[in-house]
């Protein structure tokens, strides 16, 4: 192959597979939800304070949970992350007797004191707390944030979300969960 045609190809590869292929990637697998078939790992973290969580409560996902439990990954300089939270919050009050609902923060660009703040300045309600070792995001298979996962009452994921989730969106889900408790 020539040089030029060599350069013709690598461009074409560059600026028009390689983008064309990760807007296929976006389309299908970001923002909607996926359904996995599995038992809900088990985790443990400790909380922030939130408006009905003292700081340094755990909240655990064990095998007593008797409610579906909604768990969102996020992080605060993730914008979609922090715009979903008011709108899982908002959720969360509705449905607070019938659904736990824990936000999981993973420690990287952000520290726990940002997670913390940024908790305590938005009012969340709802368990927050950090993924100190990242351990629980790569046990539930997080690869985008933010993500959310719906477990049931039997501990089995009924589903995940990547990307933002709306208030309506959430609402679906969750009802469903609660009718086949």
């Amino acid at each position: 192959m020539t040089s030029t045609a060599l350069r013709i190809f690598n461009y074409c590869l560059t600026y028009s597979f390689l983008p064309a292929t990760a807007l296929i990637f976006f389309f299908t697998v970001g923002c909607q939800p996926q359904i996995l078939e599995s038992k809900a790992p088990f985790f443990t973290i400790t909380t922030y304070e939130t408006e009905f969580y003292e700081k340094g409560n755990l909240f655990e996902l064990d095998s007593n949970s008797e409610k579906p439990t909604v768990i969102n990954f996020w992080f605060p300089s993730c914008p979609p992350c922090v715009k979903e939270m008011p709108d899982i919050d908002s959720v969360y009050r509705l449905y607070k007797d019938q659904v736990d609902v824990v936000g999981v923060q993973m420690i990287g660009l952000d520290s726990v004191s940002d997670g913390s703040d940024f908790v305590r300045e938005a009012a969340i309600g709802y368990a927050v707390g950090p993924d100190e070792d990242g351990s629980i995001a790569v046990n539930y298979g997080v690869t985008g944030f933010p993500t959310t996962i719906f477990v049931d009452s039997e501990r089995q994921i009924f589903k995940s979300w990547q990307g933002e989730i709306k208030p309506e969106q959430l609402k679906k889900i969750l009802d469903t969960l609660v009718r086949i408790k």
